[in-house]
């Protein structure tokens, strides 16, 4: 791969890390909401299950995007550039996986069934 294709690859995974978790974090969606959020079968079950795990899952994706990102600059100037792709898009995938795992996690031991909240104290993602 060429220096400047390699570049505008690491542009686009760049983006696709950082735009999502931005959005996630910035904007505060109503209950649902078609374009942002974490929608999952677990979110939606309930408006207070939607509101925990909007911050919840921004949170945990932004910390996500930062170890992608590190795994990006720091492959860049060590391995070769093949190389430095598969391995930051590897860190992508786990990274969105461990998101999705936590988030349904802390979903099922906040929430019943039916997405009502199993205490009674006030459940935020914060």
């Amino acid at each position: 791969m060429e220096g400047n294709e390699l570049l505008i690859v690491h542009l686009v995974i760049a983006f696709t890390v950082i735009l999502p978790a931005v959005l996630m974090k910035l904007v505060v969606s109503e209950y649902p909401n078609t374009f942002v959020g974490y929608r999952t079968p677990a979110s939606l079950r309930s408006k207070e299950a939607w509101d925990f795990a909007q911050p919840y899952s921004a949170n945990l994706m932004l910390w996500s995007s930062g170890a992608t990102l590190l795994t990006q600059v720091i492959t860049y100037f060590t391995v070769p550039p093949d190389a430095s792709i598969l391995i930051t898009s590897g860190v992508l995938v786990i990274g969105l996986a461990v998101v999705i795992i936590l988030t349904e996690l802390e979903l099922k031991k906040r929430f019943d069934k039916k997405g009502n909240p199993k205490s009674k104290t006030i459940i935020r993602g914060n």
